[in-house]
């Protein structure tokens, strides 16, 4: 009987190990990949705004239009993407999450249109040349991926979890995700 339960304690153990371990390498993968899209498509957009600028070296009044106009029309409709899909997408993201961790509920703060809200917004944003950075809006977006991905995992598992129950060890692991996904560390 005590062999038994022996067993039962260590198939337990290592199922729940290899589940974090799942999640882990799950939340790593998704924010590398997402981390890599917003660079790429904020280069390009980075490289469309030099080429609009000196295709039009001969004409210096068209030029400024370009200079001023580009940035203009990104930082609007990252205001506006924000505003209109999720306005808790807007700031930087690291004072509501510590309020979050230490137990306080803010809704629609990790939600699917938040993620969507605060990607398009911050790759508009750096796709202007606006020099702000990453990192405190890519805590966000970790976090949101990691809270996401553990209520997809619990249903998966068959487990059910409260709502904002795995705030401390979860959006703890998504904050350090989006950091190390913004310095470019495994």
């Amino acid at each position: 009987r005590c062999q038994a339960l022996k067993k039962w304690c260590l198939k337990h153990n290592l199922d729940s190990l290899g589940e974090d371990w799942i999640f882990l390498v799950l939340l790593g993968v998704t924010m590398a990949l997402v981390s890599w899209a917003m660079d790429f498509v904020s280069s390009r957009g980075l490289e469309a705004y030099k080429w609009m600028y000196l295709a039009l070296s001969d004409n210096i009044g068209l030029q400024f239009l370009v200079w001023i106009g580009y940035p203009l029309v990104l930082i609007i409709f990252s205001a506006l993407v924000c505003q209109i899909l999720s306005p808790q997408a807007v700031g930087s993201g690291i004072p509501e999450l510590k309020t979050i961790i230490r137990g306080a509920v803010l809704h629609e703060y990790l939600t699917i249109r938040t993620f969507v809200a605060k990607v398009l917004g911050l790759t508009a944003v750096l796709s202007s040349g606006l020099p702000v950075g990453k990192e405190g809006p890519f805590v966000h977006i970790a976090s949101i991926c990691a809270a996401l991905l553990s209520k997809l995992l619990s249903c998966i598992s068959g487990t059910t979890a409260e709502h904002y129950n795995f705030c401390g060890d979860i959006l703890t692991v998504g904050c350090a995700v989006g950091v190390g996904c913004c310095f470019g560390t495994p």
